[in-house]
């Protein structure tokens, strides 16, 4: 799969991203390092997947705290978050900003790609059958992102779209939704949500329109931010043979992630998963 055919708003990206994958087909072995941030697990997944596709040698690091890893020797060694003082034998992904046109007039919005959408564009760079079952995952990263907290997100939504033109996903409401996570939405009455979800086929257009409003009024005074709000009620991101839509399986990872007693342990399991089985939770 060509990245750009799929992605033609990220050809800006390219180049520096071309960088990268010429310094690891030139490499003998690479090393990956992440600490056990969901962003940056996702991130590892695409590049150790396109690795795995490829014969590519690499070995896996989670530590954490970033500062605290010393690279010695001469193999390329890769990270998904800021590090200080690379030697010319590391590397650091990094988001990237860009501009994206959206709506009928092509109107230019700037935006970020985050860590995890460089490394996915990365992957599909190199390529590979594993690489192109996580494609859909290359929305974690803006989602994650606290850019949707505080206004719209051009970035994601032009990722979101391609994946949906091309049949990669459909786009839900949260009526939809078989069991959507709702510790994001505090407030949200889920006796309501479980009547509308049961009625959701029976009532027309407009009918579910008001009853979804009527259902999401009492979140409009709460912290959550409008685009996010929008994005969870209405354009809930499914995947066939899912159990979870996108932002559920986020929601859930980030959880237990924090949560867990031994988070390089439960790190490296959900690398794991996230590569054989194409989702996150």
């Amino acid at each position: 799969m060509e990245p750009l055919d799929l992605f033609p708003f990220l050809s800006e990206i390219k180049p520096e991203l071309e960088f990268i994958e010429s310094r690891i087909l030139s490499a003998e072995f690479v090393t990956l390092v992440a600490e056990p941030k969901l962003g940056q697990l996702i991130s590892l997944s695409f590049i150790e997947a396109s690795f795995l596709d490829n014969g590519i040698l690499y070995n896996r690091k989670l530590v954490e705290n970033i500062d605290d890893f010393e690279h010695t020797g001469e193999n390329l060694c890769i990270y998904f978050c800021d590090k200080n003082n690379l030697s010319e034998f590391e590397i650091m992904i990094a988001p990237k900003e860009l501009s994206v046109n959206l709506g009928q007039d092509k109107t230019p919005r700037f935006g970020k790609l985050d860590v995890v959408g460089m490394s996915g564009f990365l992957a599909l760079m190199i390529g590979g059958e594993r690489v192109e079952n996580l494609l859909v995952l290359i929305l974690a990263g803006n989602w994650l992102n606290l850019n949707l907290d505080y206004t719209y997100d051009p970035v994601f939504t032009s990722l979101r779209d391609s994946l949906k033109s091309e049949g990669f996903v459909s786009i839900v409401s949260i009526g939809e939704v078989n069991e959507p996570d709702l510790i994001e939405l505090p407030g949200i009455n889920p006796i309501e949500l479980n009547l509308l979800k049961s009625d959701w086929n029976k009532i027309n257009l407009s009918e579910q329109s008001t009853r979804l409003s009527n259902l999401v009024k009492p979140l409009l005074t709460t912290s959550i931010g409008v685009a996010r709000l929008e994005e969870l009620i209405w354009h809930r991101i499914v995947v066939q043979g899912w159990d979870l839509d996108l932002a559920s399986q986020c929601s859930r990872a980030q959880r237990e992630l924090n949560s867990s007693s031994n988070k390089l342990v439960s790190a490296s399991r959900l690398i794991d998963m996230i590569i054989v089985n194409g989702k996150i939770y």
